[in-house]
């Protein structure tokens, strides 16, 4: 491990020493008036991986061709992808495979999660979430206080 310098060198050098250097290639870089900006948003809209369309068109050349029969004969079936996908994000993650899974999108996973364990009673009725959630994480929220009264 190396020591911090506020210094451009050293960055150039932390840089060129990243074990994911090669990985900035496989992304649309957004730019601001032509220029490359530094994009730290990943987790409500990430990069697009240059791969993504390609991926996209096959799903929907799948879908058109195939229609519901896609769930068991595309090309990536649909309907195990949470279990194709396992054992690879739980390496990302450093789990189990038996830990993770893959499903739904976030939202939808928010109500799943709340209404396996939020039981408010007495002074224990509040949901802690940060300052401003996506809109339809409140909704998720709100749904689950409506429906426990």
């Amino acid at each position: 491990m190396s020591t911090f310098q506020n210094t451009v060198a050293f960055a150039h050098a932390q840089d060129a020493a990243d074990p994911l250097r090669a990985f900035r290639d496989e992304f649309h870089l957004p730019q601001h008036e032509g220029r490359e900006v530094i994009y730290f948003t990943g987790n409500s809209l990430g990069l697009q991986p240059k791969a993504a369309a390609d991926a996209l068109k096959q799903e929907l050349d799948d879908w058109a061709r195939l229609g519901v029969e896609g769930h068991f004969n595309a090309k990536h079936p649909w309907y195990a992808y949470h279990e194709e996908l396992t054992a690879s994000s739980a390496r990302l993650v450093g789990a189990k495979e038996e830990e993770v899974v893959v499903m739904n999108q976030l939202t939808s996973n928010l109500h799943f999660l709340l209404v396996s364990f939020y039981r408010p009673k007495g002074k224990r009725v509040k949901i802690l979430t940060e300052k401003r959630p996506f809109p339809s994480d409140t909704y998720a929220f709100a749904s689950q206080i409506a429906f426990h009264g």
